[in-house]
């Protein structure tokens, strides 16, 4: 029995009306809002499983009324309708957590397949959530994973204090603090006088070393006071007069890696890899982020592009969609299971808004259909490293 509640918001009348029609024919009750405002208020007084709406509205947009009801009601799924479909608009409303998105003018049976789905997928969610209610009640009822009787039953044939006293595993034992003796040689608790019951010949053994580790310590820093490097024996403030602080800093230590000197007090250089089997594509990405303080490295092949990402560290990476040997997609997946913190933008020349979809829902942070402008990659880097 089909029991969702669906609210339509569009400002076109003639549009909730006809969606009305085709769901309700299926089962579904519905109810239409011309306008966001009207839709808000009747979320306040009716509970509603599914909301469909329109972008392009007056006063309040679709895409603020997304970012509405997913903050006030995370329950509901979005199904946004439009009839000015693109992929950046797609992209936008699946990050805000719209559940599906369907372009204008669509058939009956497009509308109640993509309806249908979400309320499979609200049935799946609810159940996963059911058997992790049961899962945890049921481990709030045995004793412990390695003792799984029933505390009421074991309390029946015992006592409640008998369960009371049995040692769970996520009880930590009582530590066993080691015991130690005090040195009279020494003046301290000695752990090998502890161990032999015999103290030191001569001087404290303990004392020795750190005798030692002091002057040791101490003459490091007067052999080296002052100086840039063992290897390097020149007076900082010296260079620093004559060439600056930044010269200085990028200068190799021995106790430094070089990459760590880089630009100390300059402005970090972000680390970017491009993964696309066209050459002039990634030439292209790098020549245009190399003027913005990027670092950028290439990959034309995807075992090359894996094998870089497992050795080094990206900030940021761009990712075709068709590659040979590995399909994008699973190569984004790759990422996001192993890098989760790495941004990933996807480019592509078979752009479609169903597959920024899928990209999207996968992690990607963004989606862009190639041939792409300078300034619109400049402006996407630097909004997914901020």
């Amino acid at each position: 029995m089909i029991t969702e509640k669906i609210l339509v918001v569009d400002d076109e009348s003639t549009i909730c009306d006809s969606v009305k029609k085709i769901l309700s024919r299926k089962g579904f009750e519905v109810e239409n809002s011309l306008n966001a405002t009207d839709a808000i208020e009747k979320m306040k007084e009716k509970k509603f499983d599914i909301l469909i709406t329109d972008l392009m509205m007056p006063e309040i947009s679709g895409m603020e009324l997304i970012e509405l009801v997913k903050k006030y009601y995370p329950e509901i799924d979005v199904l946004v309708i439009t009839g000015y479909a693109t992929i950046d608009s797609a992209v936008h409303a699946t990050k805000l957590g719209a559940l599906d998105y369907l372009q204008k003018p669509f058939t009956p049976t497009e509308l109640t397949d993509r309806i249908q789905k979400a309320v499979e997928l609200r049935k799946s969610r609810k159940k996963e959530e059911e058997e992790r209610e049961r899962d945890s009640k049921m481990a709030k009822e045995v004793i412990d994973v390695d003792m799984p009787f029933v505390i009421e039953e074991i309390e029946k044939a015992t006592s409640s204090d008998f369960v009371n006293r049995l040692t769970r595993s996520d009880i930590p034992l009582s530590k066993k603090y080691s015991v130690t003796i005090q040195c009279a040689k020494g003046n301290r608790e000695c752990k090998i006088f502890t161990r032999t019951r015999i103290e030191c010949k001569g001087e404290c053994i303990e004392i020795k070393k750190e005798k030692k580790a002091l002057l040791k310590k101490g003459m490091g820093l007067q052999k080296n006071e002052g100086l840039i490097d063992v290897d390097m024996p020149f007076n900082i403030t010296e260079v620093e007069s004559e060439i600056g602080s930044d010269y200085l800093d990028c200068m190799d230590r021995s106790d430094y890696p070089r990459a760590a000197l880089y630009g100390k007090n300059a402005e970090v250089r972000k680390c970017v890899l491009v993964v696309d089997d066209e050459p002039i594509v990634c030439h292209s990405v790098r020549r245009i982020l190399s003027r913005q303080n990027f670092t950028v490295e290439e990959a034309f092949d995807v075992d090359v592009a894996q094998q870089k990402i497992k050795n080094n560290k990206y900030d940021l990476i761009f990712l075709d969609l068709k590659m040979p040997k590995k399909d994008g997609m699973n190569i984004l997946v790759s990422i996001k299971e192993n890098y989760p913190g790495t941004p990933v933008i996807m480019i592509t020349g078979y752009g479609t808004i169903d597959k920024a979809i899928e990209a999207t829902r996968l992690g990607a942070f963004q989606f862009i259909p190639k041939p792409f402008s300078p300034e619109e990659l400049k402006e996407i880097a630097l909004e997914a490293i901020s």
